[in-house]
């Protein structure tokens, strides 16, 4: 090394003259230097270790320990005794004067750890429960019995049922009081935790349960490392997917950042006081009429999130009119992309009448329960309306209608809209405010842009009351858009119907999810061939690929199963009066509507039934094998009127986490995850996620991925062009 670059101190001390720039701003502020405060009486050091000092004893000192390693370390010396709170001086910033008493350091409930002072201000914990026997108990078979007191609230991570004995409670905008429904959370790190409050002033008693459904959704971490690592996941090396078993606790509750992960980014579910003051507004609005709300904003401005505390307080708040909640609340869910009822590429109405405290991915279908009913959908076959502006419009404005002509029309309408307000996203928001005629418009943001508020305020004229909140977007989200829309796909194709439907119970409560390889699923063998062919045809939105084309274009993707309720639904695709002799057969047998025009299907006369995976194709049986979710009761026509299905195909995200969950499995189950992962952090995002895509994470080569289909793994720069090469970030800058 370079003598010049050394750092000399002159007999081993820092010299008095040289101070730093942000300890001269710590002075200013009447904060002490982080040098003094390693050499000050009686203080404590950040690692929770007292310093030695004249009045008290020395301890031992622990050996030097990584960054990454200092907030596992448990204290060796004995804690020391309290000291009188009324002779304990206080400086500015919170910190001990020089002469005073160390303080006791705060435990973690339920680890036992000391919790670490921050540099900047003392640790805030999650959850206010202070643990006794009168408090918390926890019996044997998983249930946790907590009293909670007026202004204690709990943050609880992973999957649990909250049931209230006693008082009220407010969780994720929903008001619960006493009964014997047992409400069913999931939550993951990925998304903002909801947070339990005591809602008056006299103490609750409440009983959570495990969820018995959360072993087969974690398990889906053996599939896809998108699923890992967004639980109360504990003791596993880095890398290693967690499987929660069935004595595995399915939560925890979180009193310090040390209850969960390191690497886990977790978020509380804040309700802003504007947003509160609004939504106290709507839900005393019963009293005008029924409120029909229009809900648009820029991306992840939370408008989502307001759509869900706005429908959980609905649903359960008693301070409305005649002291009675609404019993449901109709959601128009218009985003492909991010959809929060549904799979992605699909728009629907639905009817809640029960609270929803859990993320799109966790309820990725609706119509298993009374209390969340899909009442119509339609395929946009696309992530974004900007395919298919005018069909965008079209299905939306049919679903309007539907509710406006069907007995529901008495319950409160709740509209939510994608994220495109600019140029064609503009003009879709205005034509739907026109045609909607809401009572209350809302935008989710106060930043603009400019030219969006004012063109939509021109919209409402003086009819339509126009509003802003403050926008909530989610800072530090370990998940991108696309990463939320693999999670709740790949929910969806994992739903087990069978189980719901084989259920003991007179109602499922909750959703049930087979962990299955997709590869081992017995599929649908849907004939394509003959008069009595299981479908009309496929049909393809925006692109038509070659007939000779058609088999390999749609071998592996996703598509849109669509019922069709009369055969004006076709409009002129299929001639005038539509006929099914005339479709197109490509050179494998599978019928085909010719749509030069890039035609869609009438909305009036068609409704979506969910999505398919095209698993393969049996030439020789003249077979299409098919999975899906959707049970078979949905097939069934409820009428003379419909007569047949269609197959549509449009912009669907291409499955490529299906193709690789054979490889992930067997990986996992014969060779372990790969290599020991490298202990840089930045080459993953925050929560533990490989930033680059869940492809390239928790694999290596072997025997077992020679043999799996449309799956190629490359290492590093392999078989990639000189400009698309991986980049890595050089971290030896500056270095001799």
């Amino acid at each position: 090394m370079d003598p010049n670059k050394r750092r000399k101190l002159e007999d081993g001390s820092i010299p008095g003259h040289q101070v730093s720039a942000f300890a001269a701003r710590q002075k200013l502020l009447g904060l002490a230097s982080p040098l003094d405060k390693s050499t000050a009486r009686n203080d404590v050091r950040l690692d929770g270790n007292s310093v030695e000092g004249p009045d008290r004893p020395a301890q031992p000192k622990s050996p030097r320990k990584s960054k990454r390693k200092v907030a596992q370390a448990r204290v060796d010396s004995p804690l020391p005794e309290a000291a009188d709170a009324t002779s304990t001086p206080i400086v500015a910033g919170g910190l001990e004067a020089p002469d005073s008493v160390p303080p006791t350091p705060v435990l973690s409930p339920l680890t036992g750890l000391p919790v670490p002072e921050s540099r900047a201000k003392p640790t805030t914990l999650y959850s206010s429960l202070k643990p006794t026997n009168k408090t918390y108990q926890r019996k044997a078979d998983g249930l946790e019995r907590l009293e909670l007191s007026d202004g204690e609230r709990l943050v609880i991570l992973g999957s649990y049922g909250v049931q209230v004995q006693t008082g009220e409670l407010t969780v994720g905008g929903a008001i619960l009081v006493p009964s014997k429904t047992i409400h069913w959370v999931h939550a993951p790190n990925c998304h903002a935790l909801p947070v339990i409050r005591v809602k008056d002033e006299l103490a609750s008693k409440i009983v959570l349960h495990p969820h018995p459904a959360a072993r087969g959704l974690r398990q889906l971490s053996l599939l896809n490392p998108a699923f890992g690592k967004l639980w109360n996941e504990e003791n596993a090396q880095e890398g290693t997917p967690i499987v929660a078993g069935k004595d595995t606790p399915t939560f925890k509750i979180l009193f310090a950042p040390q209850d969960h992960s390191r690497r886990a980014m977790v978020q509380h579910l804040n309700s802003p006081g504007e947003w509160n003051k609004k939504l106290a507004g709507l839900v005393a609005a019963r009293k005008k009429g029924t409120p029909v709300v229009f809900l648009c904003g820029p991306k992840s401005s939370g408008k989502s999130t307001f759509g869900r505390l706005l429908t959980n307080r609905l649903v359960t708040d008693h301070g409305g009119y005649k002291n009675k909640p609404w019993s449901a609340v109709i959601v128009l869910d218009l985003d492909p992309g991010q959809p929060e009822y549904g799979p992605p590429g699909v728009i629907s109405i639905n009817k809640i009448s029960a609270p929803v405290l859990s993320p799109p991915f966790c309820h990725p279908s609706d119509g298993f329960s009374q209390r969340h009913i899909q009442l119509r959908a339609h395929a946009v076959a696309a992530v974004s309306p900007a395919q298919d502006p005018d069909h965008f419009i079209e299905s939306a404005l049919q679903l309007f209608s539907h509710y406006q002509q069907s007995v529901d029309a008495k319950f409160p309408l709740l509209v939510n809209t994608p994220g495109w307000i600019q140029g064609t996203g503009l003009d879709i928001l205005s034509e739907l405010i026109r045609r909607i005629s809401p009572t209350e418009v809302i935008y989710m943001s106060e930043e603009g842009p400019e030219e969006t508020v004012e063109s939509l305020k021109s919209v409402c004229s003086s009819s339509i009351p126009f509003n802003t909140l403050r926008s909530q977007s989610s800072e530090n989200t370990p998940r991108t858009s696309i990463n939320l829309r693999i999670l709740q796909t790949m929910s969806y194709f994992h739903l087990d119907q069978r189980l719901l439907a084989a259920s003991k119970q007179e109602e499922p409560q909750h959703h049930v999810w087979d962990p299955t390889r997709l590869s081992e699923m017995r599929p649908w063998r849907v004939r394509y061939k003959g008069a009595n062919r299981g479908f009309v045809g496929i049909l393809c939105y925006d692109y038509q690929p070659a007939p000779n084309l058609l088999t390999e274009a749609i071998n592996g993707m996703i598509l849109a199963l669509v019922r069709i309720e009369n055969n004006a639904a076709f409009r002129d695709l299929l001639g005038s009066p539509p006929s099914y002799d005339n479709v197109s057969w490509t050179e494998e047998g599978i019928p085909i509507i010719n749509n030069p025009l890039g035609r869609t299907l009438d909305p009036r006369y068609s409704r979506a039934l969910g999505l398919v995976l095209v698993r393969g194709l049996d030439v020789s049986r003249g077979e299409l094998q098919l999975l899906t979710p959707l049970p078979i009761a949905d097939l069934v026509p409820r009428g003379e009127t419909e007569t047949g299905l269609v197959l549509v195909a449009g912009k669907f995200d291409t499955p490529t986490w299906a193709y690789a969950e054979d490889l992930y499995w067997r990986t996992s189950t014969e060779e372990g995850l790969g290599e020991e992962e490298d202990d840089d952090d930045d080459d993953k995002a925050e929560g533990g996620y490989d930033a680059k895509g869940p492809l390239s994470q928790g694999l290596k080569a072997g025997p077992s991925t020679q043999t799996v289909p449309w799956v190629e793994l490359h290492h590093g720069s392999q078989k990639r062009s000189v400009g698309s090469r991986v980049w890595r970030v050089r971290r030896d800058l500056g270095r001799s």
